[in-house]
């Protein structure tokens, strides 16, 4: 999934509910998030590989989700080993 055409749109729609003097409150951030059809995590990510991870994710049932995630901190967080 590329996540450059979300970006497009979230750009637009951004611009839809600010104005030059306007703050966005988590309400607001929610709707945006609703209308795009992405996770909030997705407008906060600062970089296209996180926010393409974010909307991949997010799109996996939550079983895959929890599955993929163990995965991931077994990979990352491998337990200590005890002297060999």
């Amino acid at each position: 999934m590329d996540a450059a055409p979300v970006t497009d749109l979230a750009q637009v729609r951004f611009a839809r509910y600010l104005r030059p003097d306007d703050t966005l409150d988590i309400a607001a951030i929610q709707r945006i998030a609703h209308e795009l059809q992405v996770p909030m995590a997705y407008l906060f990510t600062d970089t296209d590989v996180l926010a393409q991870m974010v909307l991949a994710f997010g799109l996996l049932p939550e079983d895959r989700q929890r599955a993929t995630l163990a995965q991931l901190q077994r990979e990352l967080f491998p337990k200590a080993r005890g002297p060999g």
